[in-house]
């Protein structure tokens, strides 16, 4: 039996279909975890605060996986990045960010990897098998 050492997923896209069918695919994949959805970076930024605020991540023993889309309307992730870098290290510790995109910029990517906090990028369209090989790449899934 699968084993996901992901407490939750963040998935963070302008698009609803997009959202959908990654919650899809994590389903398919026997991830029974709270996924939650946020159509911009700022609304992901405002749940990530409240979190803090009322104490709610004192109690997370598995990090919270944050699926990022790079071109969002309101808030990017460029501006969610610099928003979560100036973060408090007792809060960004309970996070893991990977960049999931459609973008084959080069420059996307060597700018996502210019945030320590970004610990992968995935280019779209998102499959389980990506899920699966980011996960156990990163040590937070075991089959």
């Amino acid at each position: 039996m699968a084993v996901f050492k992901v407490g939750e997923v963040f998935l963070v896209d302008d698009d609803a279909i997009v959202r959908m069918v990654a919650s899809k695919i994590l389903k398919s994949i026997d991830f029974n975890n709270a996924i939650s959805a946020f159509e911009n970076g700022q609304l992901a930024i405002m749940e990530i605060t409240r979190r803090f605020e009322n104490d709610e991540l004192k109690n997370t023993a598995e990090p919270i996986l944050i699926l990022l889309d790079i071109n969002m309307p309101v808030m990017d992730a460029w501006g969610f990045l610099d928003k979560f870098t100036e973060m408090d290290e007792e809060i960004k510790k309970n996070y893991f960010i990977c960049i999931i995109t459609s973008s084959i910029d080069s420059n996307d990517r060597a700018l996502a990897f210019s945030y320590p906090d970004v610990k992968d990028y995935i280019t779209k369209p998102l499959s389980g098998k990506h899920v699966i090989d980011l996960l156990s790449k990163h040590e937070l899934y075991e089959k």
